[in-house]
């Protein structure tokens, strides 16, 4: 079993002692991105290291496929934790029925965030701060991952966690549209490198729901992979996620499919994004590795 950080490289990008804070985040919705958090977290909970996930969304999609009640997520959603300043991130933590894997639920009522913090002062960096407070603090048990859910928007939300993460995997599918959110995403993650010091770097590009038999699934894939090779560099994933319906099946009962059905195919994949993903992480700061590149600077190759 491996344990420790996810990524060893305590720098500027991973500045909560070594560990690595991803966000998945994606202007536009049904792409599979709660499904790869959730999942992704659990195998990396599998692997032996202590990993925290956070919902950011108010759909609250990943509270209810970690099984988590919409009672205790009221008691311990993230609207606290963003809105309130003395909140601290150790009160908003519940534990999951899945071992090494902690969560911070959310709720309906995250959505009023856009509203509450509009006239805050550094309302951008709210969740960075609470993270930095957290690792400085040494009354708390640390964790060698976070990964982040965020909304289908670029609002104050996905920006609290683009501000705060290290990294983040943007989830696609294979349909013509796919890169137009990624532009707008690339020009905000610029704005927040230079305005806000934010160090996110693009970690990924994962291609989710993705039907092999299908003849035009197949051509959009080819057709995606070579459009986004030439505007952003060599970013996609090598693994797959596919269209499986066991997926739906273990999120309806509260389980990721890792833990529901560990043998299907789709379980697999994510075992084997999860290697990719550290594989990606553990290369050097500095280099042209994808985990080193912004996104802005990709777009300009």
């Amino acid at each position: 079993m491996e344990t420790g950080p996810i990524s060893d490289n305590t720098t500027e990008a991973s500045p909560y002692g070594g560990a690595s804070v991803i966000a998945f985040v994606n202007e536009k919705g049904g792409g599979a991105k709660t499904t790869s958090c959730v999942n992704l977290a659990a195998a990396f909970a599998q692997r032996g290291q202590k990993v925290l996930c956070i919902d950011l969304d108010p759909q609250a999609n990943a509270t209810t496929a970690l099984g988590v009640s919409a009672e205790r997520a009221i008691e311990r959603e993230a609207h606290c934790l963003l809105t309130m300043p003395r909140f601290p991130l150790e009160r908003a933590i519940t534990n999951t029925q899945i071992a090494n894997l902690d969560f911070i639920p959310a709720s309906a009522r995250l959505a009023d965030c856009n509203k509450t913090l509009v006239m805050e002062v550094g309302r951008e960096g709210r969740l960075r701060s609470k993270l930095r407070d957290f690792y400085r603090s040494v009354l708390t048990e640390k964790y060698d991952a976070i990964l982040m859910d965020c909304p289908p928007s670029l609002d104050l939300l996905s920006i609290n966690a683009l501000t705060a993460a290290t990294h983040m995997i943007v989830p696609v599918t294979t349909k013509f549209y796919a890169l137009k959110g990624m532009a707008l995403l690339g020009e905000m993650v610029a704005t927040l490198h230079e305005q806000l010091g934010a160090t996110v770097k693009l970690l990924g590009i994962l291609v989710t729901m993705f039907d092999k038999k299908t003849a035009l699934d197949v051509t959009i894939y080819r057709l995606l992979k070579e459009k986004i090779e030439g505007e952003f560099g060599d970013y996609v994933f090598s693994t797959m996620i596919t269209k499986s319906v066991v997926v739906s099946e273990a999120e309806a009962g509260g389980l990721p499919v890792l833990l529901r059905e560990p043998d299907s195919r789709a379980a697999r994949a994510y075992k084997e994004l999860a290697d990719e993903l550290v594989a990606r992480l553990g290369r050097e700061i500095g280099k042209t590795a994808v985990a080193s590149r912004p996104l802005a600077a990709a777009r300009a190759n």
